[in-house]
């Protein structure tokens, strides 16, 4: 087999072992091999090899126990295997040692609202948003939103919601849950304009053809509510929603 050719496989298989040894260049530099094994680490991870993943950041740890970037990943791997007290161990040490990095700050906060301490993940989630280096403040605002939707706070919910639209005005998943709200609110008019406004920005999801079906039910105007069925069922016919029309309808 050619070298180019090898060299290809081996980057195409990481996980398999085709490198299995530190770049000789880092063995006398531990944090550009803790950089090498955090790399590794998150490989492993997005290939679902949880076990080799944990071994390469544990290694990357030792190596370099500073290293924000190390700590956040580590509470990722320990979020996905549910040990969560672990994962807040590891995502507060993140940061702590970073504490201007917009990305951790909001990684921490979504995984403080998934956990029900909603104050404090919206807190960090707005920390984030409002920091003047964070890429995508629309999107810390959209989670510091949905913090406080799960609080049952949704006047709050909404402000952080439009603000994430003052950032971003096609910000889909901002329009979407504004839409919902609006709806619960039975406030239908709103509520077609922001789902008229997500449908111009994405795609229609069988969530938001589901949300349009009931927005024009209720407001009585039932071609078009009609119409949403029909693509739900067409478009997405193995989804929750449409097999929940489906039963709605053999109950008739």
């Amino acid at each position: 087999m050619k070298a180019h050719s090898l060299s290809l496989i081996c980057l195409a298989l990481l996980v398999s072992g085709c490198i299995s040894n530190e770049p000789q260049l880092g063995v006398q530099d531990k944090e550009a091999a803790a950089a090498y094994n955090l790399q590794l680490g998150i490989d492993y991870f997005s290939q679902g090899n949880l076990v080799q993943a944990k071994e390469k950041l544990d290694r990357s740890l030792v190596q370099n126990p500073k290293n924000a970037q190390t700590h956040a990943a580590a509470g990722l791997l320990y979020e996905r295997l549910n040990e969560l007290d672990k994962a807040d161990q590891y995502y507060s040490r993140a940061v702590d040692l970073d504490s201007g990095n917009g990305n951790l700050l909001n990684m921490y906060g979504v995984f403080l609202c998934h956990r029900g301490e909603w104050a404090r993940g919206e807190k960090l989630a707005l920390q984030a948003a409002n920091n003047q280096l964070y890429k995508t403040p629309e999107m810390a605002y959209y989670n510091a939103g949905s913090c406080a939707q799960d609080a049952g706070k949704s006047q709050l919910a909404e402000q952080h919601y439009r603000r994430a639209l003052e950032v971003n005005q096609k910000f889909s998943s901002a329009l979407l849950r504004l839409a919902e709200l609006k709806f619960t609110a039975n406030d239908f008019m709103s509520a077609r304009g922001f789902l008229d406004r997500f449908h111009a920005a994405a795609q229609a999801t069988a969530e938001s053809l589901w949300l349009g079906a009931r927005i024009e039910r209720s407001s009585g105007n039932e071609s078009p509510a009609t119409e949403y069925i029909r693509r739900l069922k067409t478009e997405f016919p193995a989804s929750p929603q449409a097999a929940a029309v489906l039963e709605a309808e053999r109950k008739k």
